[in-house]
């Protein structure tokens, strides 16, 4: 049987977009606040502010002149190519009030990157900002979208028209376009409101369709377990994400809370946000918590207000944490573990469960989920027994666009969505991830987990960043290879790599010690902080000083 959530199913509607139930519906803090009450989106660098009740109003001029003058449709893909940004959600949400498709693009795209995203997605109209126009108008005009159906999100530059144009276009509007309205027999489960792309870890990116029903649930889901007093959220995470997606631009309108966006990433205007607007929990990656103790320029700002933290989307080493939770004493510590396919979360953490000694676990199973370990061969398994993680639950996405072999091998007949990760149960419900089954380094046939020896490592004294992952070895079909980073920027040698080779040995049975180890200046990783392995394992990351343990092979 199933593992379920313990936690009360939410009251998920079937006849509303997420911008009907977002904006008009019940639910929606317009209908219960005054507009004064009403918080919004706040640009971290320059204080420009629209709040939820402005967004309304603009996304309905918007929408009505993509629609009126745009020639904008049900179904029709609208690209967005741009950093964090208030412009952002006003252009995502103003699509999707019309029933348009929104498929959001990492702002580090070049041109190929770009093309394959836009044509994937069969995008017909494309929001970008100056910074990345020279990019964007390449790839739109290679992907066959026309010049004039690209625009600017902010700014200006002659020939492209400007968000302020098209919202003049619409406000001039003797009646705006009514919002799309789900009729007799038509579900939101059924209405794809967004593409985007999984992390491409194996072979080509793919666009995994998301329905409004899915990112309202995920709302619901979260919303449950979420503290009343959480009403400031950090968008330091990129919008296009799938966390950014979900967690900084939609839940935050549900809960009435103010959103202040970075729309690039640096130290200094990440901690003086933090340190100017109080933000009390913080939404990050690991690369940036692992600067968080590491970094010195962190002590020069007060971070007083900080009560939590809450990570996702990799692992966290458990000596990170340790050093966290010395660093910031009296805080707590929520992760939660999902993917894009499943529209951000499966399982989260409650907050009876913010304690450190909870930390290492991804959280309890979301409400309306239910969650199966399978073996290899698929039979079900019991608590604390690891093996595949499989979820059904509404957040689970719609499947891949255009992929039916992809969508099968991913999601199956019952709608349990395959993870392709490691975890297990525990007697208290909470779920442990302990490794990408496709991840795993088979030696003599015993599955070695990267996560486990990447943990060891980052203990080292001298190790500031580490990736492992499998290669050949004649004797033992394959052995651990090391990747890494050393603090300060310290180039590595000989010495070095026989000391990182020895520590491991010392703490690790020997099917688990380290054939290699490569020093690197960094560890590749996407924007949602996954180690990009295959970038290493093709050694598009440049090489550097290579240590190998010979011993290693004698004594197999």
């Amino acid at each position: 049987m199933p593992f379920k959530s313990t936690l009360p199913d939410i009251d998920l509607p079937t006849n509303h977009t997420t911008w009907t139930y977002l904006f008009t519906s019940p639910a929606s803090p317009l209908t219960k606040h005054a507009p004064s009450k009403i918080a919004g989106y706040t640009n971290a660098h320059t204080n420009t502010r629209i709040s939820y009740h402005d967004v309304k109003t603009h996304t309905t001029h918007l929408s009505t002149a993509l629609v009126k003058h745009h020639d904008l449709r049900k179904g029709d893909v609208v690209a967005l190519f741009s950093p964090n940004t208030p412009w952002y959600p006003v252009a995502m949400l103003a699509v999707n009030r019309v029933a348009g498709i929104v498929s959001g693009a990492s702002p580090a795209y070049n041109v190929e990157e770009m093309v394959y995203a836009l044509k994937t997605a069969s995008a017909k109209f494309l929001f970008t900002v100056p910074g990345s126009m020279e990019v964007a108008a390449r790839a739109a005009e290679e992907a066959g979208i026309a010049r004039e159906r690209v625009f600017l999100l902010e700014g200006q530059i002659e020939g492209f028209k400007t968000m302020s144009e098209l919202l003049e276009e619409g406000r001039k509007e003797k009646e705006q376009v009514e919002e799309y309205k789900l009729k007799n027999g038509e579900s939101n489960r059924d209405l794809c409101g967004f593409l985007s792309f999984s992390s491409g870890t194996t072979g080509l990116p793919k666009a995994v369709m998301i329905s409004h029903a899915n990112v309202l649930a995920q709302c619901l889901q979260i919303a449950l377990i979420t503290p009343a007093t959480h009403k400031k959220i950090l968008a330091v995470l990129p919008a296009f994400h799938i966390t950014g997606l979900v967690h900084a631009l939609h839940l935050p309108i549900l809960l009435n809370a103010e959103v202040y966006m970075l729309s690039s990433f640096t130290m200094p205007s990440m901690l003086s946000t933090i340190s100017k607007y109080r933000i009390a929990e913080l939404l990050l990656v690991p690369p940036i918590l692992i600067r968080l103790v590491r970094d010195p320029i962190v002590s020069e700002y007060d971070l007083s207000c900080v009560e939590r933290f809450s990570s996702g989307a990799a692992p966290l080493s458990e000596e990170i944490l340790r050093l966290l939770e010395k660093k910031f004493p009296g805080t707590g510590f929520k992760q939660g573990y999902g993917m894009t396919e499943s529209c951000s979360c499966i399982t989260a953490h409650p907050p009876e469960k913010y304690a450190y000694e909870h930390a290492h676990k991804v959280g309890t199973i979301c409400a309306s989920t239910e969650v199966k370990i399978i073996d290899e061969d698929g039979k079900e398994l019991g608590t604390n027994q690891p093996g595949e993680l499989l979820a059904r639950g509404p957040q689970i996405t719609m499947g891949y666009l255009n992929n039916e072999t992809a969508t099968r091998n991913t999601f199956d007949s019952e709608g349990f969505l395959h993870t392709g990760d490691q975890a297990m149960v525990g007697e208290d419900g909470m779920v442990t991830i302990t490794d990408r089954i496709k991840e795993m380094i088979k030696v003599k046939g015993i599955g070695v987990a990267p996560a486990e020896l990447e943990d060891l490592l980052l203990g080292h004294a001298k190790v500031e960043d580490v990736a492992v992952l499998g290669i050949q070895d004649e004797y033992s079909g394959e052995k651990p290879k090391a990747f890494v980073v050393l603090k300060g920027g310290e180039k590595g040698d000989e010495v070095v790599g026989r000391e990182i080779l020895k520590y491991v040995r010392e703490r690790k049975v020997r099917h688990k010690w380290i054939k290699e180890v490569e020093f690197v200046d960094v560890i590749p990783k996407s924007a949602s902080g996954k180690i990009l392995r295959r970038i290493l394992r093709d050694g598009k990351g440049g090489r550097g000083v290579v240590v190998r343990d010979e011993s290693v092979k004698a004594k197999l």
